[in-house]
């Protein structure tokens, strides 16, 4: 698909100001919020799914972007714009529902699309003018098209997946490069696997569908002339959900990445089937990706076959995640209690689980049913729905659980509070750091390092940890053993270090809001429409 079949759709006179916005969302997990400001970034993660859907419209027409995670948004902003492009995540809900409100006050029409309308398009109620949903490559041309005709619809959907091969470059140059944390770029899309809690594969197939190397190389290639360097997210739903699409992209990377210097310090998604294929994981690591999310979920097989998360039960998970550190790949993970599989013992197991593998990194969550997984369908048929989640998989879930809900809860907090104690924290990240080039793998990044940089970032945490943190000592005695026993890795322990001021801060608010509020936190809404109400767990 090329920008030359949507030029002239809209009369450039009347309709060539286009506005496109990002939500805020809600301070999160992995929004990294208290964590940015230490190194000088407003948001982790650009707005990719609008510069996306950018590069879909005429390059004649005059194109803005307000990030409201970086910015503030005007109302001059939005009555310079002939339309308001927006969207997001379900994390987004509440300041998109507002910002569709305002523009409407302000007398401007508005597009939505993104994973939230997509997946809770009831939700929007009457605010947007039109819904352009699911993958806008099959959506937003005959909404064009109507538009030229002056006879657009309230809604365009499509269940056709788009060949992402035609997909353009995203607008990366409508963006404020070095206010963000790290850039994203989009390889495949799509998941083979079935897990019964995950929307992915409703969104977008079980058949991952990849673009070339040629495309993805051009995509970073892009930033580079840009002047990017830095951290790069490939934002897969499974990065290698097709492996011969993903050998073929790594051939052609790795001699892009020397031939450059590696210019990037790569992150993406994966399944743990990834630990199974050394060849593919040396790859990655000549690539220069240098850390992988993984959905491990959880360290009970029964769970893992209800929610038919099979490829997880085939190997040793702790194993899996050694071996993939050991090729200097720094595993991140997701886990999950609530499963009807569940019992009492699960949240030490979860607990015991996570030291024993050594992920800093791990994001525990309680399990919350999504629209259109089959995990809703199943609940709704059981009638233990209680209503829409709104996007907390830090608070009490949204369906009736086998498990009392009140010994849910604190069996959950009680994970937060052990695997983020500060201690624990950065005990698991020198553990990591032990592990990191054991294999004799070179540290790709090393001649990267910007001394002037890592010195005024080491100051700033000295200033936020190692004397106005509630966990001062122990940062100090992290620091003491990062200098005396891992110096030649001081860099990645001290971004480690500083990331983990978020999750401590932000465990800390979890547990604070919970004994606060007595359980009573907002988590759901009426499945009728987007009003909330309160769900105490029953």
């Amino acid at each position: 698909m090329t920008n030359r079949g949507f030029r002239g759709i809209i009369d450039p006179v009347t309709r060539r100001k286009i506005l496109f916005i990002h939500p805020e969302h809600n301070t999160s997990y992995w929004g990294f919020q208290y964590s940015l400001p230490l190194f000088g970034k407003r948001a982790m993660h650009p707005p990719l799914g609008l510069v996306t859907v950018a590069a879909l419209l005429p390059r004649d027409w005059e194109l803005r972007l307000v990030d409201m995670n970086i910015e503030v948004l005007k109302d001059e902003d939005i009555l310079w714009s002939d339309m308001v492009f927006t969207g997001g995540m379900t994390s987004q809900a509440v300041s998109l529902l507002d910002l569709l409100d305002r523009c409407r006050d302000l007398g401007r029409e508005t597009v939505v699309g993104g994973p939230f309308g997509s997946g809770h398009p009831s939700r929007l109620g009457d605010k947007p003018t039109y819904l352009v949903l699911d993958e806008a490559e099959m959506t937003l041309p005959p909404f064009l098209a109507d538009l030229e005709k002056g006879t657009p619809q309230k809604l365009y959907r499509s269940e056709t997946k788009p060949d992402v091969t035609k997909t353009p470059a995203p607008r990366f140059d409508l963006l404020q490069l070095n206010k963000y944390g790290i850039m994203d770029i989009q390889f495949s899309r799509g998941c083979p696997f079935n897990c019964e809690f995950c929307d992915i594969i409703t969104l977008y197939g079980r058949v991952p569908r990849a673009k070339t190397p040629s495309q993805t190389l051009a995509e970073m290639q892009a930033l580079y002339d840009l002047g990017y360097r830095g951290p790069l997210f490939l934002v897969d739903d499974n990065f290698i959900g097709n492996k011969k699409a993903v050998r073929e992209l790594l051939d052609a990377m790795i001699p892009w990445a020397q031939e450059r210097d590696y210019p990037y310090y790569i992150t993406t998604e994966a399944s743990l089937n990834l630990a199974e294929d050394r060849k593919l994981m040396d790859g990655m690591r000549r690539a220069g990706f240098k850390r992988v999310f993984l959905g491990i979920e959880t360290p009970s097989l029964e769970a893992l076959k209800e929610t038919q998360k099979l490829q997880n039960m085939r190997m040793d998970m702790v194993q899996a995640v050694q071996d993939i550190t050991e090729h200097n790949i720094e595993v991140m993970a997701g886990f999950i209690v609530g499963f009807d599989n569940d019992e009492e013992n699960i949240f030490r197991r979860q607990i015991e689980f996570i030291k024993q593998a050594e992920i800093p990194w791990a994001m525990s969550g309680v399990l919350a049913a999504i629209p259109n997984t089959q995990l809703w369908t199943r609940l709704e048929k059981e009638g233990r729905l209680l209503g829409y989640h709104n996007g907390d998989q830090f608070g009490r879930t949204n369906f009736i659980t086998k498990m009392d809900p009140d010994k849910l809860m604190h069996g959950y907090l009680q994970i937060l509070e052990e695997v983020y104690d500060p201690e624990a924290y950065f005990d698991r990240v020198l553990s990591v750091l032990d592990r990191l080039d054991r294999a004799g793998h070179p540290n790709l990044h090393s001649k990267h390092v910007n001394p002037l940089r890592i010195f005024l970032i080491t100051l700033v945490a000295v200033v936020v940890q190692g004397l106005m943190s509630r966990y001062r000592r122990v940062w100090w005695r992290f620091m003491w053993k990062l200098l005396t026993r891992y110096r030649s890795k001081y860099v990645p322990g001290l971004m480690n270090s500083i990331v983990g001021h978020h999750f401590i801060r932000f465990t800390d608010d979890v547990l604070d809001n919970e004994k606060n509020e007595g359980g009573q936190r907002t988590v759901v809404g009426d499945l009728k429409g987007g009003q909330t109400a309160a769900a105490t767990g029953a």
